[in-house]
């Protein structure tokens, strides 16, 4: 589905259709997870309040591999 980046005041947006956002059964007002990937230059968005319960951690896994030297000790 093709989208166009808009300006609403100082930020710039992604409007979705209202058709989509009931299909996952959003609305106004609820929180979203949004998931950057640079690698891939995707982004993906997931219910927040799902994501939490969940407990996904494949998400944070894929951090911690990208950018596991950075946590590594130098001793």
């Amino acid at each position: 589905m093709k989208r166009k980046v808009v300006r609403v005041g100082a930020s710039l947006c992604i409007l979705l259709p209202k058709k989509i956002i009931k299909k996952v059964g959003w609305d106004f007002g609820d929180h979203i997870d949004l998931i950057l990937d640079e690698d891939e230059q995707k982004i993906t968005l997931k219910d927040y309040e799902k994501t939490e319960k969940k407990g996904d951690l494949s998400d944070f896994s894929q951090f911690r591999e990208k950018y596991k030297a950075v946590f590594q000790d130098d001793e």
